[in-house]
């Protein structure tokens, strides 16, 4: 535990390099195979846990872990905002500590409210935000009580971006002054398997602060979690001379973008539910997801799911045409008759 008076986010003074990765749920895999099996999406949501990270120096030493904390079947006012019901926008916590002390000795933690995601980002209930706090979650859950430490406020902004995702970071909700922006350096598409995903941070002149890279699969291993979890690796690298609010802020940034664009599920979905009949294991592979002002649209491809019963009624079917296309074959009169009518 830090000594008193210090300030826990000195952790982070000569931070440059940090891994992300997020700890694989069994329960999670187990609930959403069993949903994709069945297809019956509600039963993947009731395995749904909180999350858990680990974040790695670039040498590989374990430095901080991050536990999520949040209601499986909670509300906000009467509106429900937990996991089972609202995941992955549902309210939440998170609270980053040394490996060696519990979440009650926090060098940060960020509190986010439930929102409506993966919709037009146009009004506030629809515009992801987070509020980051120095040290640990004192008073009420939520940071109510903890006004006086907290650090920045994450905000998409008006329309999300455009057709490039776009995250605003201040000091204050109130406030005009600019700390960041964390924009996608892509167009239109979000996430896929195949390739790295980029984030730049740039202050509000345009210049160079650092950037957030959502990991494409390394092996047969990440790929496999990669289609079958939505544990993600995430690497950030940061400008070593930035103040460390600014590093708690960005490293706060990088697990809103997690919640927003890859946590929904796995990016395999195998139905078996035409085997009953027969037929095949139908396949689907998110390739990405289409981004415009704030919307998500899954980009997929599916293979497979032929109905054995669909099978047999198409077989019928070409059977009955072929017989009406049939026709009679015209009796052929015989040579001798042809000649006496000649004559």
């Amino acid at each position: 535990m830090a000594d008193e008076g210090d300030d826990p986010l000195d952790a982070l003074l000569e931070t440059e390099k940090l891994v992300i990765k997020q700890e694989v749920s069994l329960l999670e895999v187990a609930a959403q195979t069993a949903a994709n099996a069945l297809d019956l999406d509600a039963l993947g949501n009731l395995g749904e846990t909180a999350n858990k990270y680990d974040i790695f120096t670039d040498n590989g030493g374990l430095k901080f872990k991050v536990i999520e904390t949040s209601e499986a079947c909670g509300f906000t006012g009467c509106c429900p905002s937990g996991r089972i019901c609202c995941n992955p926008n549902h309210a939440l916590q998170l609270h980053v500590f040394a490996p060696e002390h519990s979440p009650k000795d926090a060098i940060m933690f960020v509190d986010r409210p439930c929102k409506c995601g993966q919709c037009c980002s146009c009004c506030s209930i629809c515009q992801q935000e987070m509020r980051v706090y120095r040290g640990a979650d004192d008073g009420p859950a939520g940071g109510e009580g903890d006004v006086e430490s907290q650090i920045a406020y994450i905000h998409q902004p008006f329309m999300g971006g455009g057709f490039s995702p776009k995250l605003q970071v201040m000091e204050r909700e109130d406030s005009e002054d600019i700390m960041f922006n964390v924009q996608a350096k892509a167009m239109c598409c979000i996430g896929g398997i195949c390739c790295d995903h980029t984030f730049e941070v740039t202050d509000s002149e345009g210049e160079y602060m650092g950037k957030i890279v959502k990991e494409a699969p390394e092996d047969l291993g990440e790929l496999a979690k990669e289609l079958g979890t939505d544990a993600d690796r995430f690497t950030l690298y940061v400008n070593p001379e930035l103040e460390k609010e600014k590093k708690a802020a960005m490293l706060a940034s990088l697990h809103l973008l997690d919640y927003m664009f890859f946590e929904s599920e796995g990016a395999a979905n195998v139905d078996l539910t035409n085997l009953a009949n027969g037929g095949c294991p139908e396949l689907t592979i998110k390739c990405c997801d289409c981004y415009c002002c704030g919307c998500l649209c899954p980009c997929s491809m599916t293979c497979g799911g032929a109905d054995g019963n669909d099978d047999a009624d198409e077989e019928e079917a070409d059977d009955f045409q072929i017989i009406e296309e049939e026709e009679p074959a015209e009796e052929e009169e015989p040579a001798e008759e042809e000649a006496q009518e000649e004559e």
